[in-house]
């Protein structure tokens, strides 16, 4: 299809390399708000995340933080960062996930780990702008097949902790038992939001998958 901006691994995202990907989205996944399906820059979005976890796997990496490329980063981050770390190690946290951005979409249904400031049990959230991944977490999210039964990557994240609210979409991952925690308050956030001049969403801006091409995935 023209007008297709989605890339990953520096490639533009098109029909063919979906097919030679054997890529396939879940059924029945509809964007929660624009009931639409899967729009290419989703996809490649989705694919960018997967190949960092892959590739982490493959090279045995202890943790990695993960980056989109329109992040700004909030003042005394590295600090900050270190001293939520600490909390981690001094309560000795078993975690696959820290987002370290995201959008809350329920803080009532958070809370706090008992013995730090610093960090909480979140809830269902969006974004995928910064998180730092640990190499179970990684193995985990990998061993779903996530790719033949594919959402958008910050719904997909929210599911394997088990804080999705569409139950049927959670039925076909299993275990979901992804071990998340966010910083708080939150050390990274995108450049711009939605509505502010210089916003640009590689994913939104991108074309839906075709009618015929959802009869295929």
């Amino acid at each position: 299809s023209s007008g297709i901006n989605a890339e990953y691994g520096g490639k533009a995202m098109t029909q063919e390399l979906l097919d030679s990907l054997n890529v396939k989205q879940l059924e029945g996944y509809q964007d929660p708000y624009l009931k639409r399906p899967l729009k290419f820059g989703e996809i490649g979005c989705f694919l960018s995340h997967f190949y960092i976890w892959e590739d982490m796997v493959a090279k045995n990496y202890d943790k990695v933080i993960v980056l989109e490329d329109d992040v700004r980063f909030k003042p005394n981050f590295r600090s900050e960062l270190a001293a939520a770390m600490t909390d981690v190690k001094a309560l000795q946290l078993d975690w696959d996930l820290i987002y370290l951005s995201r959008k809350i979409l329920n803080s009532k249904m958070e809370r706090w780990v008992p013995g730090s400031s610093r960090l909480v049990e979140p809830h269902y959230s969006y974004w995928t702008t910064g998180y730092m991944i640990s190499n179970s977490g990684a193995k985990k999210l990998l061993t779903q097949n996530p790719t033949q039964k594919m959402m958008a990557v910050d719904e997909y994240l929210p599911l394997m902790f088990d804080a999705h609210p569409n139950k049927e979409w959670s039925a076909a991952f299993s275990p979901r038992n992804l071990r998340a925690f966010s910083v708080s308050p939150l050390l990274i956030e995108p450049q711009f939001y939605i509505g502010q001049d210089g916003y640009i969403s590689d994913t939104e801006t991108s074309v839906i998958i075709e009618e015929q091409v959802k009869d295929e995935l």
